[in-house]
């Protein structure tokens, strides 16, 4: 099964800790997630949500996730936002042309980097996308010119749906990076899943490495995919928008190693050691 022991936890957050319902922004925790998370914490073992979604800075996910009974250490939920911002930080980038909400807009100002909004002018070092609900032709014609320009295109995922408490809600960001692909031929650097930048912060956030981790989500092609490219070990659960077939459709060198049906049989599992 898994030849390395468990040393830390990594979970998706929508449609495998919790569901949100997007008419009240407040989540509940799915089946089972509640006690896993506790025996978890018993156990001593560190514990990351790991989100896909850029609703929100960090900082408001802990009390939603709280209200639904999910408690999690300070500095333990990441974003594609908190990850991009670390690294394009790094990468010396100063000002970015944002389509985005607070979600991916807090973690870009936290990390130094200033963000600016269509029609603000100036120059900046490249377009990055998040999730929002307001944006519209004017910021869609701006970033086409700057990526026609020659600047480079980010996005915090470009996933093109995602598991809400009613059925499946809209990628907004993968839209948008769809959108100014068709129309300029550029592709998005993506910073959240599949790729692999989230473990490694992880990683070294935890002192444990990749092989050393579960990493257990309701998307194979998230989660699952991220998880088995970064020599994680990789647990899908049915309780998103994916069924058990969905994983096994997924090709072998990126398939979840166990499917679950959720959580409630999580803690009974022997690769825990």
């Amino acid at each position: 099964m898994h030849s390395h022991p468990i040393r830390a936890a990594v979970f998706d957050i929508d449609g495998t800790l919790a569901m949100m319902d997007k008419d009240t922004g407040t989540y509940a925790a799915v089946p089972g997630a509640v006690a896993a998370l506790r025996a978890l914490d018993a156990r001593g073992m560190p514990v990351v949500a790991y989100t896909n979604g850029t609703f929100f800075p960090p900082a408001h996910y802990y009390p939603l996730l709280a209200e639904a009974g999910l408690v999690l250490a300070p500095g333990h939920i990441l974003t594609p936002a908190t990850v991009a911002a670390r690294q394009l930080a790094k990468m010396g980038v100063k000002r970015l042309m944002t389509i985005a909400a607070d979600g991916t807009r807090v973690p870009l100002r936290d990390a130094g980097i200033e963000v600016a909004l269509a029609g603000e002018g100036g120059e900046v070092d490249g377009v990055m996308l998040g999730w929002t609900k307001d944006f519209g032709a004017a910021d869609l014609e701006e970033a086409a010119q700057l990526l026609w320009a020659g600047k480079p295109l980010y996005a915090t995922s470009i996933a093109p749906h995602f598991a809400g408490a009613k059925g499946r809600l809209l990628g907004i960001s993968g839209a948008v990076a769809a959108a100014l692909h068709n129309a300029t031929g550029v592709k998005a650097k993506v910073f959240g899943k599949p790729e692999t930048i989230g473990i490694e912060d992880i990683s070294a956030m935890l002192g444990v490495p990749a092989q050393e981790m579960v990493v257990i989500g309701d998307d194979p092609k998230l989660e699952i995919a991220m998880a088995r490219k970064a020599g994680a070990f990789a647990v899908g659960v049915t309780t998103g928008t994916v069924d058990a077939a969905g994983f096994e459709a997924a090709e072998p060198g990126l398939r979840a190693q166990v499917v679950l049906p959720g959580l409630e049989g999580l803690m009974a599992q022997g690769w825990w050691g």
